[in-house]
């Protein structure tokens, strides 16, 4: 039987709450385990940490709010805190720009309340961020900072979503901080919830961006994920999960010690996966160091146990540029669609075929792989249940073999001149005869943002 091995090993995410049994998602997106109906515990307190940096110091971040200056006007951390206990839902709180230091909330709220700042141009900024046992909270155009001090672990996580449900946070920077050069800590954990959005956000400069489990109906859509050491997101036990128009790029680890990629789904929580669609994102090696793109291993479990095996997963539409054999590597998944993505083969210093990404498939049933372009396609033998069809393979080693990439595309950009790539489709080439691909790359050349 073929396994895959791994730079190094899983990393656990996702922990089963205490008093659940493994195996069990949430009972309903409004009533998430631990959440306490009706009850409110609201805590709002600048942070006294003190670091070579603090947080919520030091260079300017704009962010992008919807509808700024909107509601209930906001000046310091003691009024947010009094709106917060009158509030009962629906309230729209303005918050001017500023140190808030730590949000902590325990609340539900028949309708959402909006936490926003006035001024995109001067957001409201927080240290840490504990949302626990929340109901209908909307968090838009904030600033959540991270400031490291001595003894931080990898996995220190200053910003925590748990047993929560009907949270949005859009429009965001979650902005970290460099432990001797590299990034440091988690962006965003979130855990045992329901109905949880984060939406045209930033994440930069972490250990891993955004993780967790044991969650269902999670929207991930629109953000900007970059200069991140190992995972951009990283989950385990999702029911309901849609990542969608993101954009992952210019990773950067440290040699010998981080394992990396860009989207992992893993069961080493003991948990499966289940409607899964991953569609329209731009996965993109640029400047940085090669990853793992979309990868879901088996983390070590048994394949032929149902309970862990993934259901439901679409993979379309998106397109990567990256340097690993694992493009899109998916073990142990019934009803499976990869359609439509775009893998493109990205130069690196070690070569061989462990740089060249393709789409590896295992112990899978009912399998579609179609209009796909990329270099080779694995673990395709003739099943009876899977149809493979119409992919255009593509290559950059041999000029006088078919597929070849000059022939193939038009390179309107290269990642170690601009620091992204952008492959665009060379009318008359096998990817245009068989409109095979992502529809992302006939935008190109785009506007970056």
């Amino acid at each position: 039987m073929t396994t895959w091995t791994r730079l190094s090993p899983d990393r656990r995410i996702g922990p089963v709450t205490k008093g659940m049994k493994s195996g069990r998602h949430m009972r309903s997106k409004h009533n998430p385990v631990g959440l306490l109906a009706c009850t409110a515990v609201l805590l709002l307190a600048l942070s006294t940490q003190l670091s070579a940096a603090p947080a919520c110091s030091g260079n300017k971040i704009t962010t992008t709010a919807a509808g700024a200056g909107q509601g209930q006007v906001i000046r310091n951390a003691a009024e947010l805190s009094a709106a917060l206990r009158k509030a009962r839902g629906g309230e729209t709180l303005a918050l001017a720009g500023g140190n808030y230091g730590t949000l902590k909330i325990r609340a539900t709220f028949g309708k959402s309340v909006t936490i926003r700042s006035a001024n995109p141009k001067s957001p409201a900024c927080f240290s840490k961020l504990h949302l626990s046992g929340v109901r209908n909270i909307v968090l838009d155009g904030l600033v959540f900072d991270y400031a490291f001090t001595q003894g931080d672990k990898d996995s220190f996580s200053p910003f925590i979503i748990k047993a929560s449900s009907d949270v949005t946070i859009a429009n965001s920077v979650f902005d970290g901080d460099y432990n001797a050069g590299v990034g440091h800590g988690r962006g965003l954990r979130i855990t045992d919830s329901a109905s949880v959005s984060i939406l045209n956000s930033t994440f930069r400069k972490w250990w891993k961006a955004i993780t967790g489990g044991n969650t269902s109906n999670l929207i991930l859509r629109g953000n900007n994920i970059y200069d991140v050491r190992s995972d951009g997101m990283a989950f385990g036990g999702i029911s309901g999960l849609v990542v969608e128009a993101n954009r992952l790029h210019n990773f950067r680890g440290v040699q010998g010690r981080d394992h990396r990629d860009m989207l992992q789904i893993m069961r080493s929580s003991g948990l499966r996966s289940t409607d899964v669609v991953i569609r329209d994102n731009i996965f993109d090696i640029g400047r940085g160091d090669y990853t793992q793109t979309i990868f879901m291993g088996s983390s070590g479990k048994n394949m032929n146990d149902p309970n862990m095996r993934h259901q439901n997963v679409a993979i379309e539409n998106n397109v990567i540029y990256n340097a690993h054999v694992h493009g899109i590597s998916v073990d142990g998944v019934d009803n499976l669609s990869i359609r439509r993505n775009t893998i493109i083969r990205v130069r690196r210093a070690e070569g061989g075929n462990v740089s060249i990404p393709r789409i590896n498939v295992l112990s899978s049933k009912y399998v579609v792989i179609e209009k796909n372009v990329v270099s080779s396609i694995g673990g395709f033998e003739n099943q009876r249940d899977w149809v493979v069809i119409e992919n255009a393979f593509v290559q950059d080693e041999s000029p006088s073999a078919q597929g070849y990439y000059d022939r193939e595309f038009i390179y309107y950009a290269t990642g170690p001149k601009n620091g992204y790539f952008e492959y665009g489709v060379r009318p008359g080439g096998r990817i245009h005869r068989l409109d095979a691909g992502s529809t992302l790359v006939r935008n190109y050349p785009s506007s970056r943002r």
